[in-house]
């Protein structure tokens, strides 16, 4: 049987050209003969057996008019194109009127080779391929949620030797060797109204991926091992999981615009987990509970903001809360601590531009990359969050945290080589083009949610974390399988950033009267380029191992600024370059433990002797331990070096003009072992700069700076500490002595406990430039040994 532009009158319109072959191929209809007959069975119900090659040319979906055609689909063996999957069906009439089914279903594949849109010739999204065996059962009996013009549905099933892939221009990335067990009880199915009503009271499942793998081989489509070598293909790990969830789901007919499809849905998640696996260790989510409620997602065929022709996904509102109840990681299984979300998506007016929650997919990806590949013209609007971080009972929460943004991101499966002139890597390449993004957080919170906002975010600098920022985005993240050993990432990367504005120190955006400007201490004007070579992510027995290659980037810092980020006064012009070879650093749970604040010690009583306080800070926490090896310069644009420049001249809009004012540059830092300690013949340079980050959230002793009352109207003397009290006005008073209870009172902090050490540091020459005369040497070379710099930081709320 053939249908060839068979048009089913429905609308939207769907559009089929394709070729079922069931058993063997017929041309017209047959009567059954006798082997045909001897596979359906009739005792106590009907067995049917059959062997499933179905192809199609073409499946196309219209909505008001425009086009989604899925390409190449194909229903049937992996084995091959002429291999059918085995299906095994037993039909049974219950004696309450249900359908029962059991059903068992030997590997079958899904496929299209490409998934393309009306009015874009010549790019695809790619082709995706899924297979998989099932065993299960279905029951279907009459009556719904609502009454008895519905449908109640029973399900159970157990899936094996699943693959699902993505593939682009021969390249692909699967999920392979899936397992999963689902059981639903209970499904109702209602028309209410001019709603499609799907609730599910109860959906319990475990799942679990034995490996995600990469293949850049053509030839070897869907397989887990090479087809050159035999050996099996890359990993980027495994994943596992379970949960427990109930949810409601609304359909409606009608898209933004004209035809389309709406989903309305409220999900309740009960109980779950997340595991990923790197050769047997594990990083894993546990405990997570959680809702969300999906309002007015719309699905239509249509055009993005450019008039290109995309499958748009249009957002009305999102609102939500996940917990994590532990965050663990490798062997030993000690937990970082807890997580907490809360999240609300909606149109939101950011800078004086109102953004929306839109998803615009579109064919072709990176235009040098091949013809297949995956565009998302991508809005959003995170109007706002709160994340919190518990840790051994304490709380802090980034509170106020928004983001905003919109540009293009594209999606491919790209190999090692250069093409056209655009440098790829093996791996699953992520790009961003002409990306205009933001976020910013209104403050700290510690210990609960009504605490007042504080300060405190800028001991995360040392992370990479901003307070505030805003940047418009270019460049690459490519994710390959395989870590420093076995399983893993390796990434490979290309950021350029421009026109960046990036909070050091940030106050409050909103003090509880409305929003303001933004005040702190600002880089902007800021471009950076920075590039990352063969970094490696691993997940170990003592924590997350992260090992960089090579990497080498330039921070151009227009301004530096005092105040707001647009108006504030300026320090002048920075310039920040890096280039890091062989760091790497360590993620682990576990914060600073026992330490000795203000003194030394190793226990309690040899703290308190020596003038310290002794803080037992628990098991939970984060350290990490980072080593950043500074290499000698390879040229202008591989070194580390800083340049300040003040007194520029300026435009006659009264913007200062870079390379017109007088430059301080301190050039080729460079850390060293102090010697040539294998005989190669080059000083070594292992040790690096090393620092241990400890965060943990713990209560410490604050003190009145001054007699009389505070901003709070709080009075107390200078040296009183500050005993939080839930019963009085401020929610904290000052207590000249303190005793236990008090003690057990103080105020909780951001606690950071930070260790840096290296063994020499050089700097190759520091040159004052003037606009003029050019540079001048006055340091021709200087060098730092043995340096150890400890320190214990903690942010509390001080009015």
């Amino acid at each position: 049987m053939a249908m060839t532009d068979a048009r089913l009158s429905t609308a939207p319109l769907l559009l089929v050209s394709m070729v079922p072959v069931l058993v063997n191929p017929v041309a017209a209809m047959e009567r059954l003969d006798d082997t045909a007959l001897s596979k359906i069975q009739g005792q106590s119900g009907i067995t049917l057996e059959m062997e499933l090659n179905l192809s199609a040319d073409r499946l196309s979906y219209y909505d008001d008019g425009k086009g989604v055609h899925l390409e190449g689909m194909r229903v049937g063996s992996s084995r091959g194109d002429n291999a059918g999957a085995f299906h095994r069906v037993k039909v049974d009439i219950g004696a309450d009127a249900s359908l029962n089914l059991d059903y068992l279903v030997e590997d079958r594949r899904v496929e299209f080779s490409d998934i393309r849109l009306a009015g874009a010739p010549g790019v695809g999204m790619g082709g995706i391929f899924f297979d998989h065996s099932l065993q299960g059962s279905l029951r279907i009996r009459q009556g719904g949620a609502v009454g008895g013009s519905g449908y109640t549905f029973d399900t159970a099933y157990t899936m094996t030797g699943g693959r699902l892939g993505y593939r682009t221009n021969g390249n692909s990335v699967f999920l392979d060797d899936i397992t999963m067990d689902v059981q639903a009880l209970g499904v109702t199915l209602d028309v209410v109204g001019d709603t499609l009503q799907l609730v599910s009271p109860e959906v319990i499942g475990n799942w679990s991926v034995g490996a995600i793998r990469y293949s850049n081989e053509p030839g070897n489509y869907g397989q887990s091992y090479s087809s050159a070598t035999g050996l099996p293909l890359p990993s980027y790990g495994g994943l596992q999981g379970h949960y427990e969830l109930s949810s409601v789901t609304d359909i409606r007919a009608g898209g933004r615009s004209g035809e389309g499809l709406r989903l309305d849905n409220e999900t309740i998640i009960h109980t779950a987990s997340f595991i990923y696996l790197d050769d047997g260790n594990g990083l894993a989510l546990r405990d997570i509970t959680g809702d969300y409620r999906i309002h007015d997602l719309r699905l239509d065929v249509s055009e993005d903001g450019r008039g290109r022709p995309a499958v748009a996904l249009t957002l009305g509102g999102l609102q939500g809360n996940l917990n994590i109840g532990s965050i663990e990681v490798g062997s030993s299984g000690q937990s970082f601590g807890s997580l907490n979300l809360s999240f609300l998506l909606e149109d939101q007016i950011f800078n004086g531009r109102t953004y929306r929650n839109e998803l615009y997919l579109q064919g072709g990806g990176h235009p040098d990359a091949g013809p297949q590949g995956l565009r998302m013209a991508t809005e959003w609007s995170l109007r706002l969050a709160d994340l919190s971080y518990t840790e051994d009972g304490n709380r802090v929460i980034f509170s106020g945290l928004q983001s905003w943004g919109s540009g293009d991101v594209t999606v491919n499966v790209t190999r090692n080589e250069v093409r056209n002139g655009t440098r790829f890597y093996d791996g699953l390449r992520i790009g961003f083009e002409g990306l205009e993004a933001g976020y910013r957080i209104n403050g700290l919170r510690v210990g609960s949610d009504d605490a007042p906002l504080q300060g405190g975010t800028e001991l995360l600098l040392a992370l990479g974390f901003y307070p505030a920022y805003e940047f418009e985005l270019d460049g690459h993240i490519t994710l390959g399988a395989g870590g420093a050993s076995g399983e893993g990432l390796t990434i490979n990367s290309d950021i350029q950033i421009r026109d960046g504005k990036a909070a050091v120190i940030a106050a409050p955006y909103d003090e509880g009267n409305g929003e303001i400007a933004q005040k702190g201490l600002w880089l902007t004007e800021m471009t950076y380029d920075g590039h990352v070579r063969d970094m490696t992510l691993d997940v170990t027995e003592e924590g997350l191992a992260i090992g960089t290659g090579e990497s080498w980037s330039t921070m151009d810092i227009g301004n530096v600024r005092v105040g707001t980020k647009d108006h504030g006064a300026s320090m002048g012009r920075l310039r920040i370059q890096k280039y890091q070879t062989g760091s790497t650093a360590l993620v682990k749970p576990g914060g600073a433990g026992d330490i000795c604040v203000g003194g030394s010690g190793s226990s309690e009583g040899a703290c308190v002797a020596a003038g310290g306080q002794w803080e037992t800070r628990g098991n939970e926490g984060v350290t990490i331990d980072m080593v950043q090896v500074l290499a000698r310069a390879e040229g202008d644009d591989k070194k580390n070096a800083l340049m300040w420049e003040s007194n520029r001249a300026v435009d006659s809009q009264g913007r200062p003009i870079n390379n017109t004012g007088m430059k301080l540059l301190v050039n080729d830092i460079y850390t060293s072992d102090g010697g040539d300690f294998d005989g190669d013949g080059v000083e070594d340079n292992r040790f690096g700069i090393r620092t241990d980050l400890s965060v943990d959230v713990y209560q410490t002793r604050v003190t009145k700076k001054e007699d009389g009352p505070d901003a709070q109207g709080v009075v107390g003397s200078r040296g009183d500490e500050k005993i939080m009290s839930p019963g009085s006005a401020a929610g904290y008073r000052y207590v000249a002595n303190p005793g236990p209870g008090d003690i057990a009172n103080r105020p909780l902090g951001f606690a950071v406990k930070a260790d840096t050490r290296f063994k020499e540091l050089s700097i190759n020459n520091i040159d004052l430039i003037h606009p003029v005369g050019g540079s001048q040497t006055v340091v021709y070379g200087a060098k730092f040994q043995n340096v150890d710099i400890r320190a214990n930081l903690t942010a509390t709320p001080i009015p």
